[in-house]
């Protein structure tokens, strides 16, 4: 007697790699944005040369975002102990994009 093995369903194949290949699609574009991110420490450095690049001294940039002097010293060294509300204040005041992810 022969048993009877049951092929597998090509459309099933098909759609089970379609449905991975979407997966491995999506894993891949959280890595290439992961890759972009900075660290808060390469965030301050970026502030800090984007606040150059407009020629503001902190005390210009305190008035123009509405944080203090020490915590916008903070933010350009890097201090991982800032608030979020201040860092989007310093990046919105100098026109920068600020991703949270």
């Amino acid at each position: 007697m022969k048993s009877k093995i049951k092929k597998p369903d090509i459309d099933e194949l098909l759609s089970a790699l379609r449905q991975r290949v979407a997966e491995l699609q999506r894993a891949a574009s959280l890595a290439d944005q992961a890759a972009n991110l900075s660290s808060i420490a390469e965030a301050g450095m970026r502030i800090r040369a984007e606040r150059k690049k407009q020629g503001l001294t902190l005390n210009e940039l305190c008035d123009l975002s509405g944080v203090a002097y020490a915590t916008l010293i903070k933010i350009e060294k890097g201090t991982a102990n800032i608030r979020l509300e201040s860092l989007v204040c310093v990046a919105t005041a100098l026109g920068m994009r600020l991703w949270i992810g």
